[in-house]
């Protein structure tokens, strides 16, 4: 699933693009891209658990996957902070009250909690309040505070995180997982929020819909083991020219927004959802696919960055057809992963991704695309 999680960045990294284009051509929306990546994080995250006895403990569990987002989090967070939101930042925690300036500092500092500075704004006495949408409140956006904005989609993430090891071992949980946030998405839909956003893709509980049907997804594609590896090959490899054309070309009949599940795409989303099993079974002994795949968190942290740093200081590279701003975000992306993220990735594999020592199960052969994760 690697190149496909490389592709979904792309479609992320294009949107925020000028014009929202790629040679003045729209991929699929951002919105759909990043709860595509949920489904494919559910799927893996509860393959993982369900196959790596390192993962057992709970707490291995939590601090590799915060060694994973870490790091190399901190380097862009720190870039950005001394590069361009320094002054911002500064001014921005001193106009608000203790509370809020402790938020604002340990979320940024952490990761944590990213996803609720879409839905808290800042009253004229510098004390936060809910609000149903971000963008509508006089004055400054807490948003406005954020040094890596995007962050935000890692916040809802790292909920799921925290429930992932009592839920995505078992079925039936994630059938309940599942319906918790399918009936989250039909109480919005039935509220219909004036503003669509945050509700229609950044609410954590409604996005628990995607993780739930990616794990889902893991538990029935296990009945793909008794194919033929051929047979997955072939089946695997039109599958992914399938789904990367619709990702790269969507036609008109995946769009479509359902005021139900207050969800954008939906045809989309099952897609993906049906796509994960062949994939992974298909590609998971390809080294080039993984590697391909690891870019995808590294170029979703980076874009913005890289984006401001050429708008200010090389301003003649941001053509129309956006090619030099997403060679010199995949360049950095590239850079972040071999200088930060493989690093680290040695390190953590010392507790929480090490694999069973039992010499009779040998899980890096018969999973090695969960050896990243």
């Amino acid at each position: 699933m690697g190149t496909l999680r490389f592709l979904l960045a792309l479609c992320v990294v294009v949107t925020h693009a000028r014009g929202a284009t790629f040679f003045s051509h729209q991929l699929l929306n951002a919105i759909t891209a990043v709860q595509a990546f949920y489904v494919i994080s559910g799927f893996l995250i509860t393959m993982v658990l369900d196959t790596r006895a390192g993962y057992r403990s709970v707490r291995q569990f939590y601090l590799s996957r915060y060694l994973r987002l870490w790091p190399a989090y901190a380097v862009v967070a720190l870039l950005t902070l001394v590069v361009f939101k320094g002054s911002t930042i500064v001014a921005g925690v001193t106009n608000l009250d203790a509370a809020g300036a402790l938020f604002v500092i340990v979320s940024n500092a952490t990761i944590f909690f990213q996803d609720l500075f879409l839905f808290f704004a800042i009253s004229p006495d510098g004390s936060l309040f809910p609000t149903t949408h971000f963008g509508t409140e006089p004055g400054p956006q807490l948003n406005g505070l954020m040094l890596v904005p995007q962050m935000w989609s890692v916040g809802v993430e790292l909920i799921f995180y925290a429930i992932a090891p009592f839920v995505c071992r078992s079925p039936v949980r994630l059938i309940a997982l599942l319906c918790i946030g399918l009936a989250t998405r039909l109480a919005i839909g039935y509220w219909s929020p004036p503003a669509l956003d945050p509700w229609f893709y950044r609410f954590a509980p409604a996005e628990m819909t995607m993780f739930a049907a990616g794990g889902l997804a893991y538990f029935a594609g296990k009945g793909l083991h008794f194919v033929p590896a051929r047979v997955l090959k072939t089946v695997g490899i039109v599958c992914l020219a399938a789904v990367a054309f619709v990702v790269i070309v969507p036609p008109a009949e995946v769009y479509g927004f359902s005021q139900t599940l207050f969800l954008l795409n939906p045809r989309m989303i099952l897609i993906i959802i049906a796509a994960c099993p062949m994939l992974f079974m298909a590609f998971r002994d390809s080294r080039l696919d993984s590697m391909i795949g690891e870019l995808s968190y590294p170029m979703y942290l980076s874009h913005l960055f890289v984006a401001e740093t050429m708008v200010r200081y090389s301003p003649s590279l941001m053509t129309p057809d956006n090619f030099a701003y997403v060679c010199a975000t995949v360049l950095f992306s590239a850079a972040l992963l071999w200088l930060v993220i493989l690093p680290i990735d040695r390190y953590r594999r010392r507790f929480g991704a090490r694999l069973p020592a039992a010499p009779s199960i040998n899980l890096a052969q018969e999973y090695p695309a969960a050896k990243l994760l």
